[in-house]
This record gives structure tokens, sequence and C-alpha cells, in this order.
């Protein structure tokens, strides 16, 4: 341990004696940061550029070099879109959202609301799966739903249904607690948005199911007002 300590301190003073000062983190430092998280909104974008720039980004711990994130896939100009937390191993092998048993689920509410796969556009707000399926980290997220964000710019959906509370939370950077955000609408750029419970939490807790059919049967009431 004492070997270790002294390594350090010989480290830190080497580099201070080079002129190194410590970390910037003055509010124009912060600022550029943040901004790295940000993409300006392109009206002439596709979702084609958009899945390009997927596949070549790097940006967090997440991605994955020979084939980058999952894509969103669906319906290009889709009055509802489904917005999930991240993918999982069977989105990795197909390379599309929702191939797995969530996706089974997922299908069947679509059916249910009369509509098909093919009727809606369905993505993540996490574009790659994190390692064991663990909870990502807020960084990742906040980094990452920059895609979710301009695929809805290209979509241009009149309703946005968020699965999840992790979901619910990117795209509407809001902490507040889940009991507030489910099963109410919400406002993303003047879209409404309805948070319920994800497919995957249905999976593990039927008795969700019912309460999920609730906050559906709002989202199809209120489009017919859209």
């Amino acid at each position: 341990m004492h070997s270790i300590t002294a390594r350090l301190q010989n480290y830190l003073e080497f580099i201070a004696n080079i002129g190194f000062k410590g970390v910037d983190c003055s509010a124009q430092t912060l600022a550029t940061l943040k901004s790295w998280e940000q993409h300006p909104l392109q009206e002439n974008e596709s979702l084609i550029d958009i899945e390009n720039e997927l596949k070549r980004c790097r940006k967090c711990r997440l991605a994955v070099e020979e084939r980058g994130g999952i894509m969103g896939a669906g319906k290009t100009e889709a009055r509802i879109m489904f917005v999930g937390g991240w993918p999982e191993p069977e989105d990795e092998s197909s390379g599309k959202p929702y191939s797995g048993k969530a996706g089974d689920l997922l299908g069947r509410i679509i059916q249910a609301m009369d509509l098909t796969f093919a009727d809606v556009y369905i993505t993540h707000a996490l574009k790659c799966r994190p390692p064991q399926n663990a909870q990502p980290r807020t960084g990742d997220i906040k980094s990452c739903c920059v895609f979710a964000r301009r695929e809805i710019h290209v979509v241009k959906p009149a309703m946005i249904c968020a699965l999840g509370e992790a979901a619910a939370k990117a795209l509407l950077e809001d902490d507040s607690p889940w009991e507030k955000l489910r099963g109410r609408f919400h406002n993303y750029k003047n879209i409404p948005v309805m948070p319920t419970y994800s497919p995957e939490h249905l999976l593990a807790n039927p008795s969700a199911k019912r309460k999920t059919w609730d906050d559906i049967k709002q989202v199809l009431e209120k489009l017919k007002d859209l």
C-alpha cells in the first residue's frame, strides 16, 4: 500500500512540475461538454442519415465497434411512436428493436390497438445494450437519447408512448418518481407523451398489464383529437 501511495505522490508531483493545473470545471467548459450530448436538428435529415451515424457512434462505453447501436424500425410517418429503454440480446442478433419475447408482447398490445408493427415506429432511448443487461448509467442514456430525439424529429409522430421509466425520464428529462410520470400525458416539443410500463416489466409482473392497457386506452382516445 505504501508503494502505491508513493508512486501516486510521485506522479502527482511530476504532472504538477510540467504545468498541469487540475481539471477545468468552469461554466464554459461544462457547457461545452453538455453540448456534446446535443445535436442540431436538421430539417432535411433522414432516418438513413441517423442510422449511418449511429453505426459509427463511439460516444460512450457501450458502443459496439463491429455493429453499432440498434436503430429504430417501422413506418416513417407513423402517428404513434414507441420509445423503449434499451435493446435486448435478441435485438442485437436481429439488428431490430423488440425482436424477442418483449417484442412479442408489444406486438400483442399493438394488435389490441387495431394496429400492426407496420403502422407504428419503435425505437430505444439507449441504442446499445448495457453489459449483462444491467441498469445503464444516467450519462449513457443522456448522451445516447439524442438519436431517439432525431428519429422523433424525422418521423413527427402525433403521439409518443414511452415504455418504462428509463425511456420516459430520458425523453422528458424529468427525474420525478415513476408513479407521477406513468399514466399521465406529458409534453415533448408539443407532442403528447404517455409513459407506461415496458413489455420487459410486464413479462416479469403480469399484474401490471391492466394498468398498461388503461394507459393505452388513453392514448387511443387522445389520438381521435389529433
